[in-house]
This record gives structure tokens, sequence and C-alpha cells, in this order.
């Protein structure tokens, strides 16, 4: 069921009971509508088609999911696409919600498939003072996208956090690469959705629109501002986890090296004892004991001596 608001210069805000009630509120002087609509259904399709008359294609767009922040001029109103924090619990799966915002010179329309807690901060936020709507529809738009971005705030020192506790275990030895990957994937997708909703947000504040009025421009100035920092701030978790997912590699390299370095001088000890086994092993005439009770001992000591002598000469080189 969608959720109708109407403010009223003198009244101040009250709900609106159905699409008769948002008709009459529209006509009236000064009173600033908005209508909050969740999923589809006959009223919603009555009120963006007849009740605001919406172009069908900025309709077509709103039942459609997965579109990229945009702004888009109607020459009536603005059709804003912005996306919303919905779950970040994970941070290798952040989770968005898309928001379609309309914005007309005296009403906001929101649209959106699931909840968005967001948005109901704006209403608390609005019932305790509801005169900030008295500044008009663009006051209300900049509310909510303002709502909207500082949501994703939070996530850049969690990131943050996260990325020094990787490069903590990567130097311990630690097998993270999955982890690293999983991150990079995630912080990416985040750095691409923000910097789009901050070019978005830079639209409103810069460009002439007449739904945004000079006294409003500031206001979304300072949105744009969040944005921008916070794009920056990921950009540098980006660059501090691909300066870890180096790291990882470079450790693995190490590790690879000495690995085949202790392999290579096992090899190398092996020779001269495999050498004296085979020519023993080949002479049938003059094998160990044929001729000679301890011979077995003797070149056991001899291959032991060999053996010992070249690691101790290893050693002394820090070759191992």
């Amino acid at each position: 069921m969608p959720w109708l608001l109407a403010y009223h210069p003198q009244r101040g805000p009250s709900e609106l009971a159905g699409v008769e009630a948002a008709k009459e509120a529209l006509d009236q002087e000064g009173v600033v509508v908005w209508a909050d609509l969740e999923g589809r259904s006959e009223t919603s399709d009555e009120l963006l088609k007849e009740v605001f008359g919406f172009h069908p294609l900025a309709i077509e767009d709103v039942y459609k999911e997965r579109h990229r922040p945009k702004v888009e001029d109607y020459d009536a109103y603005l059709y804003l696409i912005v996306r919303a924090l919905a779950d970040d619990r994970r941070l290798e799966d952040i989770r968005t919600e898309e928001l379609d915002l309309f914005l007309g010179p005296n009403f906001v329309v929101t649209h959106h498939t699931g909840g968005i807690p967001q948005l109901d901060r704006v209403r608390e936020a609005l019932s305790k003072a509801p005169r900030r709507l008295k500044g008009g529809a663009s006051f209300l738009a900049h509310a909510i996208l303002d709502r909207i971005a500082d949501g994703f705030l939070p996530l850049a020192d969690r990131y943050m956090n996260e990325v020094d506790r990787l490069e903590a275990d990567v130097l311990a030895g630690e097998d993270r690469l999955a982890r690293i990957v999983e991150l990079k994937g995630s912080l990416h997708r985040l750095r691409r959705l923000v910097a789009a909703q901050r070019n978005v947000v830079s639209g409103l504040a810069r460009a002439a629109y007449d739904e945004v009025p000079e006294e409003a421009k500031p206001f979304f100035r300072d949105v744009h501002e969040h944005l921008a920092s916070l794009t920056e701030a990921l950009e540098n978790e980006r660059d501090e986890l691909n300066a870890v997912f180096d790291a990882y590699h470079s450790l693995s390299a190490h590790r690879m090296n000495e690995i085949m370095k202790v392999l290579t001088l096992i090899s190398t000890i092996m020779l001269p004892l495999t050498f004296l086994a085979g020519v023993y092993g080949m002479n049938f005439d003059h094998m160990p004991e044929l001729h000679y009770e301890w011979s077995y001992p003797v070149l056991w000591a001899l291959m032991f001596g060999i053996a010992l002598g070249m690691t101790l000469y290893f050693r002394k080189r820090k070759w191992l």
C-alpha cells in the first residue's frame, strides 16, 4: 500500500488516505506531497500514470531493476535512480536496493521493491521536525539522498579495519587469498556505485534544473562532498588491498623459492651418494663384503661423511 504524506504550510504534515486525497493536495498552493511506493499495485500504477502523469519510459524504468544511478530531466520533473544500502553484514557481499525518485515542483515520489531503512529514518526526522519541508520538495529530496549517502559512510572504516586485519594475517603467513579476492571485488563494485551516485548528486548541485532552486544547491553540494570523500576513502582502501595482494604473492614466491632451494640442496647432496651406490651396484666383482668384511660400514661412513661435509659447507655459505 502506498504511503502518502502532504505538508501544509499552516497545518503541517498529514497522511493522505488515498489517490483522490493526493490529487487534491497536489492542486493546493504551497503543499508538498511525498508518495512512497513499494512494489507494484493498481494504486501505484494509478499514482504514477494518472495522478503524477509520468512519462511511460520513466514508469517502465521504475518497474525494471538493476539500473545504474542516473538523473534524467523530463522538463516538468526530474527522474533519479540511486541505490541505498540494504544489507552490509558481509563486506564481501554488500547488497543495495534500487530507489527511483521523482522530483517535481511540489512533490517527491519514491519507489522501491524492498524495504529501505533510510526512508524510515527520513520519516522519523520529519515527524520530529516537519518544518524541514517548508523549503519545498527539493529539500525533501535532499533529506532522502543525504540519508542514503550517510548509510554508506561507515563502510569505509569497516573496509579499512578488514584490510589491516588481512595485512597482519598475510604477514603472519596465513593463506588469505580467497578473502582478498572476495574483498577486492566487493570494494570495486561499491566504489563504482558510490562514484556514480556522486555524479548524480553533482548534477543536482551544479546543473540548472528548475526543480532545484539556488537556495537548495548548497545542501546537495554537501551530499556530493560526503560521497566524494567516501569515493576517495574507498579508492585508498583499494590501493591498500592491492598492496596486500602483492605482498601475498611476494611472500608466496619467497616461500616457493625457499622450498625449491631446499629441494635443490637435497638433490645436490644425494648426487655423490647416488654415484657411489651406482658404481658398486654395477660392479659384480668388487661389490662390498664380497672380499672385505667391513666394506659396507666403510661405504656408509664415506657416504655419511660426504653428506655431512656438503651440509656444513652449505651452512657456511648460508645456503641453508
